[in-house]
């Protein structure tokens, strides 16, 4: 049977313990350690084209290491788990080259794999921070908010019942103040729904609020904006995480969405350690406390955590929740160690998969 093995040097097929093909790797330790870490998960476009090769002359069976990562690229080819791992130096020999040069090469592409994971170390590290940035502004803004709402509502209480939305009811103090500009339509069209403008426009004109002089004005204005403001940080935050999490957690981002997949990734305490986490344990991430008390009381334990944010198993019917969150967490634990490892992209059709067995829980 061929085996077929990639190393340093690049990829190698053989027979009987000979090589019969070879295409080696790029003296690049840069490109030899971005094949490395390709084939960890997944195939190196160098594999592909010897396996193609090997395809056209009759070959049909082949003997590899980690058999699992060769069957997404739909090679007309089986695949099974090799006994023995052919030793690199003797590989290296056989073509010609010297141990020293190996261990050159192995040492080189070693340092830069090592460079390569502590960035994306550092960039999940950087996606936390964001989040946790997000949770520090919702907490400051609604302390801000209330603030800002019991104090316009001393001039204009009706508004705060028609205004459920925080950032819409601060813009528009930001923008109009008093009561008194309320009461033009042309105001207040600029953030309000069609079907609400009428209704805040006639209780501008029937309100029983006090009366606010200038200065009054003025200063619930100047209040009113480094509220605006938060809420416009929170956004930017917001599409940096969505951009930090295609380049950092693709699968994750295209399964989770960008915002609930750096949540997990948060409360995980790393992308590396995500990846290691048992789907079980996923599915409740955020629901600690109610684990702790199933533990210490023996009361059902919680079926989901925070992934419930998801619409799938938000909007499901209470039976069957439990199993839409066990699929999830299932298809996450997946999609986290391909990132981990910067596997290839098959966030796409974890997410149809996934949507395909909700249809069949319904």
């Amino acid at each position: 049977m061929i085996t077929l093995t990639t190393n340093i040097l690049g990829t190698f097929a053989l027979k009987n313990e000979r090589i019969i093909e070879q295409i080696l790797f790029p003296d690049n330790p840069c490109e030899i350690a971005e094949r490395l870490e390709k084939v960890e998960t997944s195939v190196c476009k160098e594999e592909i084209e010897l396996i193609n090769k090997l395809f056209n002359s009759g070959v049909r069976e082949i003997s590899a290491n980690n058999p699992e990562r060769f069957r997404g690229n739909e090679f007309n080819i089986n695949f099974v788990p090799g006994k023995t791992i052919p030793d690199p130096y003797l590989i290296a020999e056989s073509i010609g080259i010297s141990k020293k040069e190996v261990d050159r090469l192995m040492s080189s592409a070693n340092i830069e794999l090592t460079k390569r994971k502590l960035q994306v170390v550092e960039k999940d590290k950087i996606i936390m921070q964001a989040v946790a940035a997000i949770d520090d502004i919702d907490e400051v803004s609604n302390r801000l908010v209330e603030r800002l709402r019991e104090w316009h509502s001393i001039n204009f209480p009706e508004l705060d019942h028609l205004i459920q939305n925080h950032r819409l009811y601060a813009e528009l103090i930001q923008k109009l103040g008093s009561r008194e500009n309320f009461k033009n339509k042309k105001n207040i069209k600029f953030g309000i729904e069609s079907r609400f403008v009428d209704a805040v426009s006639d209780a501008a004109e029937s309100s029983f609020g006090a009366e606010f002089t200038k200065e009054d004005i003025e200063i619930i204005k100047t209040f009113s904006s480094p509220v605006v403001e938060l809420y416009e940080n929170k956004k930017k935050i917001e599409e940096y995480i969505e951009e930090m999490m295609k380049e950092v957690a693709p699968n994750i981002n295209a399964l989770c969405g960008a915002l609930l997949g750096a949540r997990l990734i948060a409360l995980s305490g790393s992308l590396n350690r995500m990846s290691i986490l048992p789907a079980s344990t996923i599915q409740i991430l955020g629901a600690e406390d109610a684990f702790f008390k199933f533990l210490k009381t023996g009361k059902k334990p919680p079926k989901h955590g925070i992934i419930f944010q998801l619409p799938e198993i938000r909007g499901a019917p209470r039976s069957i929740r439990g199993k839409i969150a066990r699929t999830f967490a299932a298809k996450v634990s997946l999609a986290s160690r391909i990132d981990a490892n910067k596997g290839e992209f098959i966030g796409d059709k974890l997410n149809d998969d996934f949507l395909k067995k909700v249809e069949k829980l319904k």
